[in-house]
């Protein structure tokens, strides 16, 4: 019997393997994606006893110990704070994974109370495992959180970012086990790049930021959690959707020595073909059909004109009146012209047979006559005539039918403006191996994403967008591809001594950006478009970091947790134009980057009163940056800036929160703080091509930097926790009032002919409501989550012709209102079915105040079924977006939306998955 599950085993090993990779190119796309959008879990938003939604330790970032399962007792023996009761967070999500039963969400109890008491702004925990088989990504999984913002800046599976309540994507820190994922080359978190399938939780933290989180992040922090497994187990899953989608993993558990090791293996990837209208289709045909109706108008003229001319005199189409050769009586040539058939009959005919036209013959008789029997002159006189009104030997004539007939091709390939996005596939394939004890961890992962770059529907007055994915060979249908490949290693161990919990962690990354454009289409457009890093570009980037961070119960009324990290960074630029010795003035580019980040943070929760309800979280930060960028070429004082520099740049900031335990269903909080964001390399460096470093800031006549300045501001909240019965469910409802003042925020500004840089040329402020509700009965769930924001923001010129001047602009992509609701039911203990809506509001595009340029709003609607045929077999089926709402999102300038959007949004898609647990 033991010999047949062995061999059972190896046989699913087997068939989970070709599942998830040898299959991969044959069924598109199938996949078991973890988790629906970020919605809260049920114990997680409300906990017990009115306490706030469950905070995160850092003992449970990277793959600690969880709160205790519901029903169980909350409290840790003192000094035991590390283990943290029972259950392991890391694997709850395979908890009942021998159950049969398909369970609703997980309740989890609230955390020891000195434990939550670390974390007190608002968070919210997602768990993937809740939404199995549904194939979300790492941003649909945030899409309801509410107070964030997911933007698919180039589509759907193409480069995503993530803004909290009115940030920029910059301002939000993006950890994954505790370890800042986003590299200083980057302009921000891409989070279409982090897979999902092996994570155990995502932690949304908005507000205040625990201590453990190194740096000041204006927006919040996205903590990504990987599982810790706890048993021997083997799960594989495939999925398909449409689009050429497919998505299979497999993840092997099993004991070694003392610990656990994990091994992963996922991809997924697309065609990313759908459908869509172009819009600016019919708009050009309307342009073309113009075109083309003046060519006919043209030429019906160049026909009338050129009869006329046979008359004694004529008169052209603005009435200026002309002689003419007088072959023909000016009735005559007025018949003729207004009778073009009658014309034809006549001209061409051939009356006596002689093999010669009527018009040659009289047009000869007539110059014979002229030029006194002179045959020579008259027969070169006719042929010039003669041809001169012969549409077939017409230069004119024939360029405006090639014209007219170029247009109608072009009609033919607009068609009707039916589209199927080109250059939107991606392959994604990422490994894991985690080993995990009571003390260590050790982890290894490797990513590979290799896409396309689609191109956008960027309106213009020519209406070129229209030829987007049509079959045009022009620079707006570029090839153009990407990979990034990823290296990381990871080892960590925890201790607890007494009543002081700590631990180190060292980590190391590596990571290769490639850029490369289709060489036919670069090498055919003229020099204009061959500036720096367009045919070609590589990012290298290096990264070794440690921490050493804990936390220390001093007596019954303080909580310390502290927190002293360290990493350095160094980037190489290599591209086209730069340092391929075909550029004539490559030393105007920094090729070489390090940045050395220092965080320092000291936390304290402090119980103010006997009876335990009422803390108070002080917290300080210092955080410093150093910078340092050179030219292995020699120095040009043309572009001083470029030179050889390193700057410092650090500041401490400050937090404090005050919470509330006003009775058993009732809790209050209000949490506030500055913020010091250190810029990122991108913003320093550019990226080579058309942003470059920006000049050194003087102020009367002295340094004030090498670089643009970190963004500072200050930031409050207040909220409201509510728990109680409603409506007959278990019920919780928050609301939080935030609020934020930032300035020396970085915009862009053109600095010369061809680049721009980033300057500390902005400042804003935002207010807002975030509203999250659960509800859960028997058989039913429902989750709300909406947001409301009012933001205001300024900027000057400070470009080297600007006035220095403040003037309002527009916050882009910052939608007034957001939000999303999820309803679940589960009939049965086999059976689930779950519908959501998803609202996006209006969003505008530009800063500008003048064009006010804006895509709509968007409703989206999604519904699911998943089926458990036995314990360890599930079927889900589903489609997203069911109305297709996505495709048809327009957008353009003071209400008048005609256009597409620069990348639209896929619509319409229908998935199903199967997962296996062995």
């Amino acid at each position: 019997m033991r010999s047949w599950r062995l061999k059972k085993k190896a046989l699913a090993v087997s068939v989970a393997c070709a599942l998830s990779l040898g299959t991969a190119q044959q069924l598109d796309s199938l996949a078991y994606a973890a988790g629906d959008e970020s919605v809260q879990t049920a114990g997680e938003a409300a906990g017990a006893g009115g306490s706030e939604p469950v905070q995160a330790t850092q003992k449970t970032a990277p793959d600690s110990k969880a709160a205790p399962a519901a029903g169980e007792a909350a409290k840790t023996p003192e000094g035991g704070q590390a283990k943290a009761a029972a259950g392991d967070a890391a694997g709850s999500d395979k908890a009942g994974a021998g159950e049969y039963d398909l369970p609703a969400l997980t309740v989890e109890a609230p955390r020891p109370d000195w434990e939550s008491k670390l974390s007190p702004g608002t968070v919210t925990v997602i768990r993937p495992s809740d939404y199995r088989g549904e194939q979300k990504s790492l941003a649909e999984l945030l899409k309801t959180v509410p107070g964030v913002h997911v933007r698919e800046v180039n589509g759907k599976g193409q480069y995503t970012t993530v803004s909290v309540r009115g940030s920029t994507a910059a301002q939000v820190g993006v950890f994954v086990d505790g370890v800042l994922f986003t590299l200083g080359g980057d302009a921000a978190a891409d989070i279409s790049t982090i897979p999902i399938k092996n994570v155990e939780r995502i932690e949304v933290y908005r507000g205040y930021i625990p201590a453990r989180f190194g740096g000041t992040f204006m927006g919040g922090v996205i903590n990504i959690v990987t599982k810790r497994p706890t048993k021997s187990d083997i799960s594989a899953s495939v999925g398909k959707s449409s689009y050429g989608g497919y998505k299979g993993s497999l993840e092997v558990d099993a004991p070694l020595g003392k610990g656990s090791l994990m091994v992963g293996v996922n991809r997924e990837q697309s065609d990313g073909d759908f459908p869509y209208t172009n819009y600016s289709s019919s708009l050009a045909v309307a342009d073309l059909d113009k075109d083309m109706a003046l060519m006919d108008t043209t030429m019906a003229l160049w026909h009338t004109q050129s009869i006329l001319k046979f008359g004694s005199t004529w008169t052209d189409s603005v009435g200026n009146t002309s002689s003419g050769y007088g072959i023909l009586t000016n009735a005559q040539a007025s018949y003729y012209a207004a009778n073009l058939d009658a014309w034809k009959t006549w001209a061409y005919g051939d009356d006596d047979g002689d093999g010669k036209t009527n018009l040659y013959e009289t047009v000869y008789d007539y110059y014979y006559t002229k030029y006194s029997g002179n045959a020579t002159k008259a027969e070169t006189k006719t042929t010039k005539i003669v041809n001169s009104v012969d549409s077939s030997t017409s230069t004119d004539y024939q360029g405006w039918l090639k014209q007219k007939a170029a247009d109608q091709a072009k009609k033919d390939q607009l068609g009707d403006g039916t589209r199927y996005r080109k250059y939107n596939d991606y392959k994604n394939t990422d490994a894991i191996i985690k080993w995990q004890d009571d003390h260590w961890t050790a982890k290894a992962t490797w990513k590979e994403i290799d896409r396309h770059l689609p191109n956008p529907l960027t309106p213009d007055s020519s209406h070129n967008e229209a030829y987007v994915d049509a079959e045009d060979t022009r620079i707006i249908n570029m090839e153009k591809k990407q990979k990034i490949i990823t290296k990381e290693l990871q080892l960590g161990r925890r201790d607890t001594v007494g009543k002081l919990e700590w631990g180190w962690s060292v980590n190391y990354l590596d990571s290769t950006k490639s850029y490369r454009s289709y060489p036919s289409v670069y090498d055919s457009v003229d020099y204009y478009w061959k500036t720096p890093f367009r045919k070609w570009s590589e990012f290298d980037s290096q990264r070794w970091g440690g921490s050493i961070d804990g936390t220390y119960k001093a007596g019954d009324r303080h909580l310390l947790e502290f927190l002293l990290s360290y990493s350095k960074e160094s980037m190489h630029v290599r591209g086209s134009l730069v340092t391929d010795g075909t550029n004539p003035d490559p030393v105007r580019y920094r090729t070489y980057y390090t940045q050395e980040l220092w965080n320092l943070q000291l936390q304290d929760t402090i119980t103010l009163n006997d009876t335990g309800d009422l803390w108070l979280t002080p917290s300080i930060r210092y955080n410093s940056s150093t910078t340092y960028g050179s030219n292995p070429l020699d120095y040009d004082a043309q572009h001083q800036w470029n030179k050889e520099i390193e700057q410092t740049s650090g500041k401490t900031t400050w937090q404090l929160a005050l919470k509330k335990k006003v009775n058993d269903h009732l809790t209050l909080r209000a949490t506030g703080g500055s913020y010091y964001r250190l810029l990122n390399l991108y913003e320093i460096a550019g990226d080579g091509a058309g942003i470059l470093p920006a000049p050194a800031i003087y102020k009367n006549g002295s340094l004030v930097s090498s670089f643009p300045l970190p963004e500072e501001g200050k930031q409050w909240d207040v909220t409201a926790i509510w728990n109680n019965r409603l409506l007959g469910a278990d019920s919780n409802i928050q609301l939080t009032y935030f609020g934020r003042n930032a300035k020396n925020l970085l915009q862009l500004w053109r600095y010369g002919y061809d680049y721009w840089c980033y300057s500390n040329s902005a400042e804003g402020r935002v207010r807002g409501l975030e509203l999250q509700t659960n509800l859960s009965w028997a058989k039913w769930d429902l989750n709300l989550a909406a947001t409301y924001m009012d933001t205001k923001a300024k900027r000057r010129d400070t470009s080297a012709t600007g006035d220095n001047t403040y003037y309002d602009i527009h916050t882009s992509y910052t939608p007034d209102w957001e939000g999303s609701a999820r309803l679940t039911y589960r009939p049965d203990n086999r059976n689930s079915i779950f519908g959501e809506v998803k609202y996006v509001g209006k969003m505008y595009t530009s800063y500008s105040t003048y064009d006010n340029d804006a895509i709509e709003s968007l409703t989206t609607v999604g519904l699911g079924v998943k089926h458990k045929f036995r314990k360890d077999v599930e079927l889900v089926v589903g489609v997203d977006d069911l109305c297709n709402a996505g495709p048809k999102v327009k957008g353009g300038w003071n209400g008048n939306y005609i256009y597409n959007m620069e990348y639209p949004y896929q619509g319409r898609t229908y998935y199903t998955t199967l997962q296996y647990n062995f």
